[in-house]
């Protein structure tokens, strides 16, 4: 398993507290010591919390008419799943959302596989099949997703589109930064996006709930430990983990937002229509942020997408 590099473990933060509490005792100055460690522990708490994984995972992805792509980033093992046709044919990537997994996308992979086009779902770490990363980043599934599409079998492939749920829009959204290059990326169709988080100021607003007092004290040691774990970006900023500076498609775009999203609301959605992309946006009533694994309305969206602009 990957070692942290922005958290420290549990053992290492208990060994600070036996330590600091043993020499208090010997010492004229307990409770300055204490109040330090009891700093630094709560700075860690904020820390394990920022870089926390999912709590639950879902079932993983099983039907034989898909193969299972396996590789290794670092000592982290990554997973996908691949349909080929018979036929030279466009490659749709489908990246789930949080607390989900590709499994969850078994009736949409149907619907493109019924269409002619080659399928390929991507387990993100903690999800599925995929292990648990003691810290879990939107940076390190991008590389996993990279990595998998290395793997694929390219002579069968002319475009790849992408299909990101939620999390996973974020994820497709974030792969269209300079930074992120490949044969994938000179061959890209389209980006088909179902209710995405496009920012994640707002889930850490979120996420903060009580102490959203230390928002700015938050951001400063969310960037610190971004660059810790992601060494390979240069001068991060925190307005780089925001659409558009995460990511800015320069490609067509199928938005389809749950009209009364539980989850995300419509900021993410507002979000990407202030700016000036090939947009097409579809704003479902019948359409929840989950458990919406057949929805008529936007499987017919769909397959319109598919018959206008990939086939």
């Amino acid at each position: 398993m990957d070692r942290r590099k922005a958290t420290w473990d549990g053992y290492a933060i208990l060994i600070l507290l036996v330590s600091v509490i043993s020499l208090s005792i010997l010492t004229p100055y307990a409770l300055v010591f204490l109040f330090v460690v009891l700093l630094l522990i709560v700075h860690q708490v904020l820390l394990r919390i920022i870089f926390s994984g999912p709590e639950k995972r879902s079932l993983p992805f099983s039907d034989t008419n898909w193969e299972i792509i396996r590789t290794r980033n670092g000592e982290s093992d990554v997973y996908g799943f691949v349909n080929y046709q018979d036929h030279e044919t466009d490659l749709v990537v489908l990246i789930h959302g949080w607390q989900s997994s590709s499994e969850k996308f078994t009736e949409r992979m149907y619907l493109f596989r019924n269409m002619g086009l080659h399928t390929l779902a991507v387990d993100m770490r903690g999800h599925g099949m995929a292990p648990d990363t003691p810290e879990w980043t939107a940076g390190k599934v991008i590389q996993d997703v990279k990595l998998i599409l290395d793997q694929v079998d390219r002579t069968k492939i002319k475009k790849v589109h992408f299909y990101g749920h939620s999390l996973g829009g974020f994820i497709s959204i974030g792969m269209h930064h300079q930074r992120h290059q490949g044969w994938w990326k000179d061959n890209y169709g389209t980006l088909m996006l179902e209710s995405p988080m496009a920012a994640y100021s707002p889930i850490l607003e979120q996420m903060s709930g009580r102490i959203s007092f230390l928002m700015p004290l938050l951001k400063i040691w969310a960037v610190k430990g971004f660059r810790k774990i992601h060494p390979e970006i240069d001068s991060l900023e925190w307005k780089d983990i925001d659409f558009p500076h995460w990511g800015y498609p320069k490609v067509p775009v199928l938005l389809l937002q749950a009209k009364n999203d539980n989850r995300l609301g419509r900021y993410h959605y507002d979000l990407l229509l202030s700016a000036d992309l090939d947009v097409e946006p579809h704003l479902i009533e019948s359409l929840t942020h989950s458990k919406n694994r057949i929805n008529s309305e936007r499987d017919e969206l769909i397959v319109s997408w598919i018959e206008k602009r990939i086939l």
